[in-house]
């Protein structure tokens, strides 16, 4: 699994690094390649990759839509840290955008990136005919690009109306809720835009989707539960508001969900190991 996973990596470094050429001097520019090249393990990319191979797709063909959700996940990581938001001061160990480029250009840099995905998105189009994406596919990758964007968008909102409610007040449903939506709308949307790259069925659409919400919910608890150990957060998160046992629990419940659904898959065996490692991280 992590060989292949290093594969992905190196083929969506490849197409991000290309995607963001520019050669005018545009510290906008500069500011999204920052952001966005060199770092992270390109999980949701490789979801994408990793889905048009399953249902037997060629991963050229998708190359441009897993560098299409990882434009927009740097997208969503550049605001989130800016002080209006997370007010993060460091992001992967090093200064966040709006420290090392400016608020204005951190602000300008995100939105550029959340275009550019939807150009890259497109791009898949004009590929070599044996590789392309037929146009309604390409309308449906983007479709699902921009409805998990705006899920996750009102996630955000979301994390922040809870700061200002009691703790108490906060229902175990409404905080999956807004987890569904800040986390999983773009993991679960990564499954299904490579099942659509492959041109497979609703059923495997369906399954994709699936395995996407099981994983995105297991590695936000996981991620909470690294916080919660680290004594990093000051958010509501789940082990914060209902116990690390009961958070240990959900995580590996939600994991053993994604597990089942990739056992499903004729060669799940890389979705497989990618629940259970991700899932180990809280320990």
């Amino acid at each position: 699994m992590e060989q292949q996973l290093h594969e992905y990596k190196e083929l969506i470094e490849k197409e991000l690094e290309t995607a963001l050429y520019c050669p005018e001097n545009f510290k906008v520019v500069e500011a999204m390649r920052y952001s966005t090249l060199g770092g992270g393990k390109r999980i949701r990319g490789a979801l994408v990759l990793e889905f048009c191979r399953v249902f037997g797709g060629n991963v050229n063909t998708a190359l441009c839509v897993a560098g299409a959700i990882e434009m927009l996940q740097a997208f969503s990581l550049i605001h989130d840290d800016l002080p209006c938001m997370d007010d993060d001061d460091f992001r992967r160990g090093k200064p966040s955008c709006h420290k090392q480029f400016g608020e204005a250009e951190a602000l300008l840099a995100g939105d550029a990136l959340l275009a550019n995905a939807f150009n890259s998105a497109a791009a898949s189009i004009f590929l070599p005919k044996s590789e392309g994406l037929k146009p309604q596919n390409a309308v449906s990758v983007i479709s699902t690009l921009s409805n998990a964007t705006f899920e996750m968008i009102k996630g955000q909102q979301l994390d922040m109306d809870f700061e200002g409610i009691a703790p108490e007040k906060i229902s175990e449903d409404e905080l999956i809720g807004m987890y569904n939506r800040k986390t999983c709308a773009l993991i679960s949307a990564a499954c299904v835009c490579g099942a659509i790259c492959a041109d497979t069925s609703d059923k495997n659409l369906h399954l994709a989707r699936g395995y996407g919400v099981a994983l995105g919910l297991a590695f936000q608890i996981a991620d909470d539960l690294l916080d919660f150990e680290s004594e990093k957060t000051g958010k509501k998160t789940y082990p914060v508001l209902f116990g690390k046992k009961k958070a240990v629990e959900k995580s590996r419940e939600y994991t053993d969900t994604a597990v089942k659904i990739a056992g499903k898959l004729r060669e799940g065996e890389f979705l497989r190991e990618l629940a259970i490692t991700l899932n180990k991280r809280e320990v």
